[in-house]
């Protein structure tokens, strides 16, 4: 997934640095090393608590944005009536609500412990969106990614 956001840059850009063979190295190292981190944080559990705790943390931050995708879902359908109207609004708003509901019911089963310092979590990652919201307002789009287009031959 870090390879993936770098790509559309919503990472930093080192994380879609590839090795041979296409594989994002220095994601996957930097990714250990925090985890190594996160592990570290909990040194005086055990392993299967430690364990335990990374795996509710990580269904906890992908369900965050599965609750937004439904209210945003929800939104949308609220707000685009020319899309949605009879059965199509009502079987998608059910849907949108079970997921939501769903969202709001695994984030509150991961427990208090992991949901705060999910919550801190998401918190550090707000200045590193800023910052790549920051640098991506002073490049030019050339140097983001994209190619610029060669220059059109005469006629």
């Amino acid at each position: 997934m870090p390879f993936a956001a770098a790509r559309d840059g919503l990472f930093p850009r080192i994380f879609a640095r590839t090795g041979r063979g296409g594989t994002p190295v220095a994601g996957l190292v930097i990714s250990s090393v925090l985890v190594t981190a996160l592990m570290a944080m909990n040194y005086n559990a055990s392993l299967v608590d430690q364990f335990t705790f990374v795996i509710l943390l990580a269904t906890l931050t992908t369900v965050i944005p599965y609750a937004y995708a439904a209210a945003a879902e929800l939104v949308l359908l609220a707000t685009d009536h020319a899309a949605f109207s009879g059965r199509r609004l009502a079987r998608d708003a059910v849907i949108a609500l079970l997921a939501f509901g769903y969202s709001v019911w695994a984030v509150s089963g991961a427990g208090q412990e992991v949901v705060f310092k999910g919550t801190l979590l998401v918190f550090a990652g707000f200045p590193v969106y800023a910052w790549l919201k920051y640098r991506d307002a002073r490049t030019p789009l050339e140097a983001v990614g994209s190619e610029p287009e060669p220059p059109a031959k005469a006629a």
